[in-house]
Parts: structure tokens; C-alpha cells; sequence
């Protein structure tokens, strides 16, 4: 069977929000010289990591390639992208100095049409054999292992009887019940608790704007602070209630709210009377085009992800 390999480097490779994070070059040079190690020992190398959108990285480098045994094969299925090995040339066979056959064909399908069908007809014919002699060994006696799942599932009448469908195996034993401990309390759920934190939460806020709204200096600046802490309490419960692994494209779609903050900002240095007003708008512009820039970025690059190499230009 197939045999997992580990690089020997402890590292984390998960990230914030659920996404991968680029591993260091301690980690890479660890890896680097477990397949190095291993392209010593094996006489077979199949590649085929692909990254949608993207060239495909380099897995196998010559260095790897240089210590391999003379008659070795590489096979590189991500040709097409540029390719895993580094010897790979698109759609040709080279043998490297040291005798190995690196092959980088893109049609690997279209040659492999008698392959498969040999392996496959070699398939049915011992599958077919296996309800014969290679089951008693002896030779000119046809015999049907009942006992034999493959074999009994494909029978359907035998002796004029109808054998189809096979009988299903015998359920698996049900586990033993546990003896529930007496002394086990069950668990209390609080359905208070919720609400109680809730109310806490909108008291102090309703406290909060209440208290602004006391040493506000006129009824226009009551109305454009509470506008201002309603706006913030949506915002924040909205990127709450996203998981963090949506955060780039909810990224996107804030464009067009921080586009009105823009223009906002805009109508504030327009018709500013004062520093602060100014100093409000100016940031509030500024802000809003860092936002509005990076979201289409973000946009450009995720579009940019789905995208294949022979798409014709847009």
C-alpha cells in the first residue's frame, strides 16, 4: 500500500480564518531534502498539483531529478500549467544526463487508450477466474464460491434458481449500553441567560446615547451621533455574524457602502467651516477609497482564481 510521507519540521500550516498560510524556509528545506531523500529510493516520480488560475508549482527539482537511478521515469501530469518537475519540457520525452525519462506529454489520455483497456479486460478475466479453478485449484472444476463476496454479489440464477440480490452480511454487533451513573447531575441549561445579556447590553447603549445626547450642544449634533452609533452596532454585528473565511469577499461587497461614505466625506471638506470638520471629512475620504480600492483588488484576484490559462482575454 501507498505510504504517507511527513517532512521532519514541527509547523503549523493553518491560518486565521480558515485559510492555509505559506509555510516558512526552514519548512521547505525540510521538505526539499525528505523528497530528495526519497527520489534516491523510488524509481517511479508522478506529479499532478495543480493550483487553479496559477502556474503549477515546482515540486521535483533537477537537483532531485540528479539523484535518481539510471532508468528511472518521471511523469508530470501538470505539464499543461508549466509543470511539478523541473526537468519537464511540454509535450516532449528528454532523458537527463543520468538516464531518467521525464515525460511532460499533455495528451497522456489519448495514449493511454490500449493501456487502459488491457488492464481493464485483465481486470474482468481474473475476476471472472477467481469463481473457477483459482478458487478450488483444480483444474476443469467450476465452482462458485458462495463465500466469496465479489463472486456472489455478481450471481444471479444458479441451477435454475434465482440467487439475485446476494443476502446483505450481518449487521455488526450493537455496541454495549453504558450503565448511566446515578450520581451524574443532568446539565442545567440557563434560557435566561441570553436575554439578560442582551438587555445589559442595549441598556448601556441606550445609556450611552442618552448620555451623549445630555452634553450635546444642539439637537443636530444628537441626530448625527446617534446616526453615527447605530451605523457602527450594524457594522460590527454584520462582520460578527460572517465566518472568518468569508471576510475578503465580504470585503467586496462593502464597496459601494464605502462608497457613500466617500462622497460623505467629500460634501463635509466642500463645505467645511472649521478644522475638525476638515480634519473629519479628509479622513473619512481617505478611508473610504482604502476600502473601496482594496475591495476591488480583493475582487480581482478571487475572479482571477477561477480563471484557466487558455481563456481567451476579456
Amino acid at each position: 500500500g501507498a505510504q504517507f510521507l511527513e517532512v521532519n519540521y514541527q509547523e503549523d500550516g493553518s491560518g486565521a480564518g480558515g485559510y492555509a498560510k505559506e509555510m516558512s524556509k526552514e519548512w521547505h528545506a525540510a521538505a526539499r531534502a525528505m523528497l530528495t531523500d526519497q527520489c534516491k529510493e523510488v524509481d517511479i516520480v508522478i506529479t499532478t498539483a495543480l493550483i487553479p488560475g496559477r502556474t503549477a508549482p515546482t515540486m521535483v527539482t533537477k537537483d532531485m531529478v540528479g539523484v535518481m537511478k539510471r532508468g528511472s521515469v518521471t511523469v508530470d501530469l501538470a505539464a499543461e500549467a508549466g509543470g511539478n518537475i523541473e526537468t519537464t519540457v511540454k509535450d516532449q520525452k528528454i532523458v537527463t544526463d543520468n538516464g531518467v525519462t521525464c515525460l511532460g506529454y499533455t495528451d497522456l489520455p489519448s495514449r493511454l487508450a490500449s493501456t487502459s483497456s488491457s488492464l481493464y479486460s485483465n481486470n474482468i478475466s481474473k475476476f471472472l477466474l477467481s469463481a473457477g479453478p483459482q478458487t478450488t485449484k483444480e483444474p476443469g472444476y467450476y465452482y462458485i464460491d458462495h463465500k466469496d463476496e465479489a463472486v456472489r454479489g455478481m450471481l444471479v440464477v444458479e441451477n435454475g434458481k434465482m440467487m439475485y440480490p446476494a443476502p446483505l452480511p450481518p449487521a455488526p454487533a450493537a455496541p454495549p449500553v453504558k450503565d448511566k451513573k446515578e450520581d451524574e447531575a443532568p446539565v442545567e441549561i440557563d434560557y435566561r441567560a441570553p436575554y439578560v445579556s442582551g438587555a445589559k447590553n442595549a441598556g448601556l447603549l441606550s445609556a450611552g446615547i442618552m448620555g451623549m445626547g445630555a452634553v450635546a450642544p444642539d439637537a443636530g449634533f444628537s441626530s448625527m451621533l446617534t446616526t453615527f452609533a447605530l451605523s457602527n452596532v450594524i457594522g460590527v454585528q454584520v462582520v460578527l455574524g460572517v465566518t472568518h473565511a468569508l471576510h475578503s469577499p465580504l470585503m467586496a461587497v462593502t464597496n459601494a457602502i464605502s462608497g457613500t461614505t466617500a462622497l460623505g466625506g467629500i460634501h463635509l471638506l466642500a463645505h467645511s467651516t472649521s478644522w475638525t470638520v476638515t480634519a473629519l471629512g479628509a479622513a473619512a475620504t481617505t478611508l473610504s477609497t482604502v476600502n473601496i480600492v482594496g475591495g476591488f483588488i480583493v475582487t480581482t484576484k478571487m475572479l482571477d482564481m477561477f480563471k484557466r490559462p487558455d481563456d481567451p482575454p476579456e
